[in-house]
């Protein structure tokens, strides 16, 4: 067994508790105070202290303590440390969080750049790694939820108490349960491997399956039995097919044969149209060569005048970016002219403090050279010596401010001349642009006045030529000659009256395959509503059974809970659990839930709450065989509390503005 007890807690800039230090009293402590003035503020320090969270098992809170105005307080540290024992033995602990202020190199304030946290064991840092493993072994993290809060328990789902129930009430084989029941003794053997919920869910699994593929069935029944056409004469209809395809093979002969005719007319046609395109394409050279003839003076006398052009668009772009180059160079030279003014007003107030400095002289009041004990003048050895002393002094501090004033004129001198500097290359741009876009007119200028610029150019007419030459004539005469030659050989004759009738019988062949079509139609939804009927049938079947597991699971799983319950129930002195709930039509469903004289958790009052929390804390502490400070929120409450072996610490809404500290032996009337 391992007994925790909570000497004392020390609160430093803690959500909002200044400086706090509580004493506690090893069976009994309450704690008074009105709403808000840090009773769960206490409960919450000694929760973070050791697991870095609030009593709500938050990490993320607010412990950082603010001013009236609701702003953080900066560069405090916030700290809790306590003083527990553990059967006996006496542990000191510490957790301090702090915040980081860095005075970055140029800046005059320093600046936040994080928060910081400190643990310490007895005194000793530890790191995060090491506290959590020390504190580990004093009590589990999750026990100690458990044992220390009287809400904590029923505030977790119904699947986590039963947990932590079952932990504590040892394990009830399924064999034991199922002993005697032949239903459930099958159950066992059909879950082989399995968890009985992982069982259950694989036939809920099937059921959903098996209801989605049922579900639709008769509709798909309908559907094909709306798909049956009607019945006609088979034989008959087969037969009138056949005599139209027999006609249409006639028909597709005579077709055939005179397709030949045309074939052989269309590959002598083709022939000559290759001819021709050959022709032309011969005399389409002829013309692109008399032509670059005729022009080609024309062609580089344009080409000598497009170079100059351009080398013109691109001079003035020239002149464009050295003008944009003059004015940037211009603005600079202004700012330079009024930072040398302000600099030259510097250079003389500096030099006039400097000149101010050295004209201070010292001078002596009588009463400092008086006693300031007993108001006696000092005497003239004591006098002289506090004289040189205070000139020193004078004499050091003005050396300083001189030094100070020197170096600042010889900053002042250095940025002048940068500044000289500056201005002057940026004048030498000016020139340097202004000469380059000058010559560039200059160049402009000339170019622009060039005859090859200046001669406006004509394209030489070369229809005259064109029309005069001998090849591109005797070309024409010959695609003329080839032209009239194939228009001749072109056949005259028209299939259009038997096309017309094969694609009749064709239409007609087309609508008899499709109502011959239907027999088979029909003969494939029949198969198929057959099919569908007997699966409808096998997947009832097989949901039936899938039920009949579901219904034995459930049994089951309420004598389970039956045999757990009354195990359970054993543990606790008052409080009694309620494992099946049943609705008002008679449904049961799992479930867990606390209950205090028959009355369900959930509708008692909070003093009812309460004393079943301590009593949940009481059964759950002998189990694991640990006890832990219990803070028992909303305290006055509750008229009397439950006997508690562990250490109980009351938070007592009282009309107390401070918190008022009680062992447990003192009266105090909750509402004076």
């Amino acid at each position: 067994m391992k007994e925790i007890i909570l000497k004392r807690i020390t609160l430093l800039n803690f959500k909002g508790a200044r400086e706090l230090s509580i004493d506690f009293n090893q069976s009994l402590t309450n704690i008074f105070g009105r709403n808000g003035s840090g009773k769960t503020t206490v409960f919450d320090a000694f929760t973070w202290l050791l697991f870095g969270k609030d009593s709500q098992d938050r990490k993320k809170f607010d412990l950082k303590t603010i001013d009236n105005a609701g702003i953080i307080i900066p560069q405090i540290p916030h700290e809790v440390s306590a003083v527990i024992t553990v059967n006996g033995e006496e542990i000191r602990l510490t957790r301090r969080f702090t915040e980081k202020w860095v005075k970055r190199t140029g800046q005059t304030d320093p600046v936040f750049t994080g928060n910081e946290e400190e643990r310490f064991y007895n005194d000793v840092p530890c790191s995060a790694r090491e506290y959590e493993a020390k504190i580990a072994d004093i009590c589990n993290e999750t026990v100690f939820k458990f044992i220390t809060s009287p809400t904590y328990f029923t505030a977790q789902s119904a699947d986590a108490q039963k947990a932590m129930l079952s932990k504590m009430a040892g394990t009830i084989s399924d064999s034991e349960i199922a002993a005697g029941n032949e239903d459930f003794e099958a159950l066992l053997k059909e879950i082989t491997g399995k968890t009985l919920d992982e069982y259950k869910k694989e036939i809920s699994a099937k059921k959903s399956r098996l209801n989605a593929e049922i579900a639709g069935i008769p509709d798909r029944i309908d559907e094909k039995k709306r798909d049956l056409a009607d019945e006609e004469d088979w034989s008959a209809l087969e037969s009138q097919r056949e005599q139209k395809r027999e006609e249409r093979t006639g028909i597709e002969t005579q077709l055939e044969e005179a397709s030949e005719a045309q074939r052989a007319a269309d590959r002598k046609r083709l022939d000559a149209t290759k001819q021709i395109g050959e022709l032309r394409q011969k005399r389409v050279e002829r013309i692109n060569t008399l032509t670059a003839e005729a022009r080609k003076g024309y062609y580089e006398q344009k080409q000598r005048r497009d170079e100059i052009k351009h080398q013109i668009q691109s001079l003035k772009r020239e002149n464009e970016t050295d003008g944009v180059t003059i004015q940037t160079a211009e603005r600079e030279v202004k700012e330079c002219a009024a930072t040398r003014e302000r600099l030259i007003a510097d250079f003389y107030s500096l030099h006039k403090k400097s000149d101010s400095i050295k004209a201070e002289q010292l001078t002596f009041d009588e009463s400092q050279f008086v006693c300031p004990t007993c108001g006696r003048p000092l005497e003239v050895a004591d006098i002289e010596e506090k004289e040189a002393e205070m000139l020193r002094n004078f004499e050091n501090e003005r050396g300083k401010r001189q030094e100070q004033v020197a170096a600042e004129i010889a900053e002042n001198s250095r940025l002048g001349k940068a500044n000289n500097d500056k201005r002057a290359r940026y004048e030498k741009q000016i020139a340097e642009a202004k000469e380059r876009i000058e010559n560039r007119k200059k160049r402009i200028s000339e170019l622009e006045n060039s005859d090859t610029y200046k001669t406006e150019l004509t394209e030489p007419d070369v229809t005259p030529i064109l029309a005069a030459d001998t090849e591109i004539k005797s070309i024409d005469d010959k695609i003329a000659h080839l032209e009239s030659q194939t228009a001749a050989d072109t056949p005259q004759t028209s299939n259009a009256e038997l096309k017309s009738r094969r694609d009749e019988l064709t239409r007609e062949i087309e609508s008899l395959t499709v109502r011959l079509g239907k027999r088979e139609s029909n003969d494939r939804a029949k198969s198929r509503i057959s099919e569908l009927e007997k699966q409808y049938q096998k997947l009832n079947a097989e949901i039936a059974e899938l039920e009949k597991a579901e219904f034995t699971i459930a049994e089951f799983s309420k004598a389970r809970s039956a045999a757990i319950e009354a195990r359970i129930n054993g543990l606790f002195s008052i409080v009694r659990f309620r494992w099946i709930a049943t609705a008002i039509n008679g449904a049961e469903k799992e479930t867990c839930e606390a209950t205090l004289n028959g009355k369900p958790y959930s509708t008692c009052s909070n003093a009812e709450r309460t004393i079943i929390g301590l009593d949940i804390i009481n059964a759950i502490c002998k189990s694991q065989g640990v006890y832990a400070p219990i803070f028992v929120d909303n305290a006055e409450s509750v008229n009397d509390i439950v006997p508690m072996k562990s250490q109980v610490i009351c938070l007592v809404v009282s009309r107390d503005d401070k918190l008022i500290i009680e062992d447990g032996n003192a009266q105090k009337n909750l509402f004076h």
